[in-house]
């Protein structure tokens, strides 16, 4: 259709062919329907259009997810982290919440919460997966130990509490400690 080359193209870089597919109802509506969907989208995830265009880019099956389904996801979510913003974990995460049974989703995600939760007392998991939602997906088993053999549980207790930046502070030593850490060391 007419709209297939706004779904492909645009500021966000292109998606795959196998990304298109996964939205082919999506890419052959009318542009007042994508709009529409993008402005309900916009409102079910409390955020601008722009930023709903960005998730249907990484996510385009998104568009075509029944509002019941997004909206029992983020109530999974919250439930599972209750001080969490849960449209910032799905708008984040969205074909790791999304793309599979949400049964399955959820119990993963409830297995790295509690693994948090036991490593780290004392630590909010809701701060710490909002500001790295990627968490909840990946097996963080070996930077969470690492993290243990270098700070005594005192110092998580604490910390969090003297901090205001704890949390993004001790998702990035997780990622770097498990290997997954994206930045690089500046010589």
């Amino acid at each position: 259709g007419g709209n297939s080359l706004a779904l492909t193209g645009g500021g966000y870089g292109n998606i795959t062919p196998a990304e298109a597919a996964e939205a082919a109802e999506a890419a052959e509506a009318a542009p007042s329907e994508i709009a529409r969907r993008i402005k309900d989208l916009s409102g079910l995830l409390l955020c601008t259009p722009g930023e709903a265009i960005a998730v249907a880019h990484r996510f385009p099956a998104i568009l075509e997810t029944p509002r019941s389904v997004l909206a029992a996801r983020m109530a999974s979510l919250k439930e599972l982290l209750p001080n969490a913003d849960a449209a910032v974990i799905l708008r984040a995460e969205p074909r790791a919440l999304l793309a599979g049974d949400g049964a399955e989703i959820m119990r993963d995600a409830r297995r790295s919460v509690d693994a948090i939760k036991r490593e780290l007392p004392g630590v909010s998991a809701d701060k710490l997966v909002e500001m790295e939602p990627r968490m909840l997906f990946e097996d963080i088993g070996e930077g969470l130990a690492a993290l243990r053999e270098l700070w005594p549980e005192d110092a998580f207790r604490t910390s969090e509490a003297e901090n205001p930046f704890f949390a993004e502070e001790l998702a990035l030593a997780i990622k770097a400690l498990n290997g997954k850490g994206s930045e690089t060391p500046r010589r």
